[in-house]
């Protein structure tokens, strides 16, 4: 159970991380600028709203992004026409108008989606190779079960090659597959689509087993060569200087690892 304590630390930190995360996504896919105007405008909704999962900023002026906006080293160089068309990007192309004022909400709920679509293209991508993928984001789009010839004619697979990269990632739960006949079951052909909450339900759970293995051989290396990591520093050297440089290497493999998988968890968990 969680205590008062604990509890407050959860609504406080959980929407700072997942912001994070989602800041450094559009810095990927968008640019530093769409970050900077995402960060401040994030920085501004946390201050009035305190619920881990807002599926859309505060209404705030152009003036008072501007103001948060500058407050960052990035956004110093900033103007008001670079922040509007950093809005624009982040899929606020028209504002509200307040009055005189012109206001704008963000749809964080949107650009969680696109981060986790992101993140799952890359998996499918390192998996199962750049067809693959294509074939993934042709499913994703279309939302609905496609047949095998359609998806080798859209993707430019050869059919052979595209029904054993859908089969294996149907094997491997990637993938939806429906069984249809047709003249009176002399003739069957699949249909196939990618079923999002569903998936992302195994991918966050392939993320947990994932960090749950990396902490196990983060505390196997820790201990393995407990000696070895207490070493003085002017010991180092000679062989014990390589060893201690080995293991040095692979616990930043280690941690670097974990905070990326963390991250990417935080994208998919519905806290």
């Amino acid at each position: 159970m969680i205590d008062s304590r604990q509890g407050t630390l959860y609504v406080l930190i959980l929407p700072r991380k997942r912001g994070m995360s989602c800041i450094e996504n559009v810095r990927a896919r968008l640019d530093a600028g769409a970050a900077t105007v995402l960060g401040a405008v994030l920085e501004a909704t946390r201050r009035t709203e305190t619920k881990v999962k807002v599926e859309s900023s505060v209404p705030l002026s152009i003036d008072d992004i501007m103001e948060e906006v500058i407050r960052s080293e990035e956004g110093r160089t900033m103007n008001s026409d670079r922040v509007r068309a950093s809005l624009a990007q982040l899929g606020c192309d028209m504002p509200s108008m307040t009055g005189i004022d012109e206001t704008y909400s963000i749809d964080l709920k949107r650009i969680l989606e696109l981060a986790q679509i992101q993140e799952v293209e890359s998996i499918v991508l390192k998996r199962y190779g750049r067809e693959a993928c294509r074939i993934f984001k042709l499913l994703l789009q279309a939302d609905r079960v496609v047949e095998t010839e359609m998806i080798s004619k859209d993707t430019f697979v050869d059919k052979k090659d595209a029904a054993t990269i859908l089969h294996q990632m149907w094997k491997d739960d990637y993938l939806y597959m429906q069984v249809m006949e047709k003249d009176k079951g002399k003739q069957k052909y699949l249909l196939w689509a990618v079923k999002k909450p569903v998936l992302w339900q195994h991918i966050l759970d392939d993320m947990y087993h994932a960090a749950i293995n990396l902490r196990l051989r983060s505390a196997y290396e820790q201990e393995k060569d407990k000696e070895i990591a207490q070493l003085p520093r002017e010991k180092r050297e000679g062989e014990l200087g390589k060893r201690f440089e080995k293991w040095r290497k692979i616990r930043l493999v280690l941690e670097s690892s974990l905070m990326k998988l963390d991250d990417a968890i935080l994208l998919f968990n519905d806290f």
